[in-house]
Parts: structure tokens; sequence; C-alpha cells
């Protein structure tokens, strides 16, 4: 199912309470986004399994001690199309490339840069969208083969 495009789509940002939610906000309040924030894992594992979330931001450590892998193990459980984008202050060649070899989206350097993150997080919306369009796409086809088949054969007379 393909989402209206004329709604906000979810952001969850996984970061802890203080400067760079309040950056976020600032940065994203203007975009066609809407951002919630999540502190554990717990909590992420929830607004992912309730929400039609469209992005993740997560910190590379969260609170409560998992990691962005964690997140994105979850994702990949749950055979999302969500991409997820990774953001610290220590982002490196090093990290930037676990993260995509692992199945990540992007890594961001914080503090985050306005148009850095702007141009992040509209990217990875832009996956989504292709990857929920090109499922769209491919799950279709077998459907119409099959009532493509079955009006064969009822014109044949075998059905």
């Amino acid at each position: 199912m393909l989402e209206d495009p004329a709604a906000k789509h979810i952001i969850l940002a996984i970061v802890p309470p203080g400067e760079d939610r309040t950056t976020l906000n600032k940065i994203l309040s203007q975009a066609n986004w809407q951002l919630i924030f999540s502190d554990t894992f717990a909590e992420t594992q929830t607004a992912l399994r309730t929400l039609s979330v469209a992005v993740v931001l997560s910190e590379v450590r969260l609170s409560d001690g998992h990691s962005w892998k964690d997140v994105l193990q979850e994702l990949d459980a749950a055979r999302s199309r969500t991409p997820l984008i990774v953001a610290d202050r220590l982002a490196d060649e090093v990290l930037w490339a676990e993260v995509l070899n692992l199945g990540g989206h992007d890594v961001l350097a914080k503090p985050f840069n306005p148009g850095e993150l702007l141009y992040a997080v509209a990217a990875a919306g832009r996956f989504r969208e292709n990857e929920l369009k090109r499922t769209a796409v491919i799950r279709k086809p077998a459907a119409s083969a099959a009532v493509s088949a079955r009006t064969q054969r009822a014109a044949v007379g075998c059905g």
C-alpha cells in the first residue's frame, strides 16, 4: 500500500533528551515530516511495530546499552523497507563503511548540519518510497498472471 503523498512522513529519532532533539525539531519543523523521539531500544521496537515509520535516525549507542546495530537487526527482522541513518559526533569513514556494509542507509556527523540532515532524510524517504513502489510492482504481475491463467482456462473450458 502506497502512502498519501500529502501525509506527513514519520521520522523516528532515537536520541536522548537534550540539544540534539532541540536541533532536530528546529531543522525538521518546516519540512513535511513528523518527528517522534525514542530513548530506548524497547521504545524503538514498540514504535516500529505500531507506526508507519519512513526513516529511522539513530545514535551509535542508545541510552540502554543497545546500539544502532540492534535497530538495524529489528528493521531486518521485520522485513522493513525503512532506511536507517546513524548519527555520531565521531562519524568517520570507518563508521560510514560499517553502516553501509551492514545495510544502513547513511551516516551523519553531529552536531547536525541543517543542509546535510535535510538532504539525508529526504534521500532516505525517497529510497523508502521507491522500495515500496518496487515491491508493489513485483507483487502485482504475479497476481495478474494468476487471474490471466484462470481466465484462459475458463475460456478454453478447462476451468
